[in-house]
C-alpha cells in the first residue's frame, strides 16, 4: 500500500511538491511513506472569460488552487485514518502555459496547522487503491512506468514550437460570460508542441453559406507521443464551442476528443523555413511557423525520412537569423502620410510576444483595429472612413525600441487597392 498513488493526469514528482505551475488541470497525488506519514496533493483548475489588453476582445484563461496536506496515517484491517499536522494551499494562481493576453497572478498563499482526522475504508483490487467514505470513493493508481527507450529531449527539436495553419486570428474566441463571439478573421489551427512531449490545438472554423455563419471553435491539450513517423495525440482536456446560423444558439462539448494518430513531415525550403504536415485517414493539415518565429531545427535537416542535403534539397541552405525582438507594449503616437494628406492617431498596443493587438487609444473613432507581430513588424490596421471601417492598410515596417517606421499597401472593403503611403511611431514614455 505505500509508495506514490496517482489520479488523473500523471505529472513529474517535482510538480507535486514544488513547482506548481506545470499543472494545468485537475489532479491528485498520495504518497505514502513507510514511517507512516503522508503528503496528499490535489490541483483543482478554474477557467475563465477575460479580453484581450486594450481591444476588449474576449479570451478564455485559467487559474488554478492546489493544496498540500502532510501529516501522518494509520491502518487497522480495512480502515485507514489520516491525521493532518500541516495544510499549504496556493489559490488563484497562473499555471505556466496560458493563453496570448491573460494576465499572471502569483496566487494567494496560505498555511495553518491542520486539525482534521478523517476514517475510511480503503482496498486494493488489480492494482487499483479505493478509499470509501459515506459521501463516495475515490480512485488512485501506481505510475505508468517508461516505457521503450525515452529520449532525453521529448520531441525531436524539428516538431518543437508554435505552427500555424490557415488564416490565423489570435482573437476569435467565444465570450461564456456575455454569450459573444469576437469578430475576427477565418478559419485557423494553432499547434503548440513542446519539448516534454505536451501540446495545446486551438482550431477555429468558420463557414458562411447563403447568408448562414455557422463558427467551431474546438481546443485541446494533452500529451503527444512519436513513434518513428507517426504522432499519437492523448487529450487530457476539450472542449468544442460553437453554433450554426445563430449566434445566441451556442453549444459546448467537453473532453470529446478521444486519442488519435497522424502522419508528421517536416520539410525545410531552400530559404530555411519550415513546413509540418499532419496527415491522416481524414486527409492532409499543412502548417508554418508563424512570420518572424525562428526555426527551432537545423537548416537542411527533416523529419521521418525527408530528404537531406544532397538528396533533392539544397546542399547550402542556411536559416536565417531571427530578426531582434522587440516589444510594442504602450501608447505609440501615429502619423500616417498618404498622397491625400497626412493622419494623426493614438494607438494602444498589447504585445503577447511577438503577436500584437491594439486598437485607437481612448476610443479613437479613425482607428478600428490592429494586428501584427513585434518580431517582423508587420502590421495590419483597420481604419475608419467618414464614421464606415472602410480602408484596411497592410504595413511593412521595423521596431527600433521606441520608434517604428513603414511603408504600407491599402485596400478599401471590396479589397480594391487604393494609394499606399507611410507610417511612423513614436512610443509615449
Amino acid at each position: 500500500m505505500t509508495g506514490e498513488w496517482l489520479s488523473g493526469p500523471q505529472l513529474p514528482a517535482n510538480v507535486y511538491t514544488t513547482d506548481f505551475g506545470g499543472a494545468t488541470s485537475d489532479a491528485r497525488r498520495l504518497l505514502l511513506n513507510t514511517d507512516g506519514s503522508y503528503v496528499y496533493t490535489e490541483f483543482e483548475s478554474t477557467f475563465y472569460p477575460s479580453s484581450f489588453g486594450t481591444t476588449g476582445y474576449p479570451i478564455t484563461c485559467q487559474m488554478m488552487d492546489v493544496t498540500v496536506e502532510s501529516g501522518t496515517f494509520s491502518v487497522s484491517g480495512s480502515k485507514i485514518t489520516f491525521k493532518a499536522a500541516k495544510v499549504d494551499r496556493v489559490g488563484a494562481y497562473s499555471p505556466d502555459r496560458l493563453n496570448n493576453g491573460c494576465k499572471r497572478s502569483s496566487g494567494i498563499r496560505t498555511s495553518k496547522a491542520g486539525a482534521d482526522v478523517d476514517t475510511m475504508a480503503w482496498s486494493v483490487t488489480s492494482g487499483e487503491l479505493t478509499f470509501k467514505t459515506g459521501d463516495g470513493s475515490a480512485k488512485y493508481v501506481r505510475r505508468t512506468p517508461a516505457t521503450g527507450t525515452p529520449t532525453a529531449t521529448g520531441l525531436s527539436p524539428e516538431l518543437r514550437g508554435e505552427w500555424h495553419s490557415g488564416n490565423v486570428s489570435p482573437v476569435e474566441y467565444y465570450n461564456t460570460a456575455t454569450g459573444k463571439w469576437a469578430e475576427a478573421s477565418g478559419t485557423s489551427v494553432i499547434l503548440k508542441l513542446h519539448a516534454n512531449s505536451t501540446y495545446e490545438r486551438t482550431g477555429l472554423l468558420v463557414v458562411t453559406t447563403y447568408g448562414c455563419t455557422s463558427k467551431l471553435l474546438v481546443q485541446e491539450q494533452g500529451s503527444v507521443k512519436p513513434n518513428g513517423a507517426t504522432l499519437t495525440f492523448t487529450p487530457a482536456t476539450s472542449s468544442a464551442t460553437g453554433y450554426t446560423c445563430t449566434p445566441g444558439k451556442v453549444s459546448t462539448q467537453k473532453n470529446h476528443i478521444k486519442p488519435y494518430s497522424e502522419r508528421a513531415t517536416v520539410t525545410v525550403d531552400a530559404r530555411g523555413q519550415q513546413t509540418l504536415s499532419l496527415a491522416s485517414g481524414g486527409g492532409e493539415t499543412r502548417f508554418n511557423r508563424p512570420r518572424g518565429a525562428a526555426a527551432q531545427g537545423q537548416a537542411g535537416q527533416a523529419q521521418a525520412g525527408q530528404p537531406q542535403a544532397g538528396q533533392g534539397q539544397s546542399a547550402g541552405a542556411v536559416t536565417p537569423p531571427a530578426p531582434t525582438k522587440w516589444n510594442a507594449r504602450g501608447e505609440w503616437d501615429a502619423v500616417i502620410t498618404t498622397p491625400g494628406g497626412t493622419i494623426r492617431v493614438r494607438f494602444g498596443l498589447d504585445d503577447d510576444e511577438p503577436r500584437i493587438l491594439g486598437s485607437g487609444f481612448s476610443g479613437d473613432d479613425a482607428v478600428g483595429w490592429i494586428q501584427g507581430n513585434s518580431q517582423t513588424g508587420a502590421l495590419r490596421i483597420g481604419l475608419e472612413v467618414e464614421g464606415e471601417r472602410e480602408v484596411e492598410l497592410n504595413v511593412t515596417g521595423k521596431f527600433n525600441g521606441d520608434s517604428y517606421s513603414g511603408r504600407f499597401t491599402a485596400t478599401n472593403a471590396d479589397g480594391e487597392p487604393l494609394a499606399g503611403g507611410t507610417l511612423t511611431m513614436t512610443r509615449r514614455p
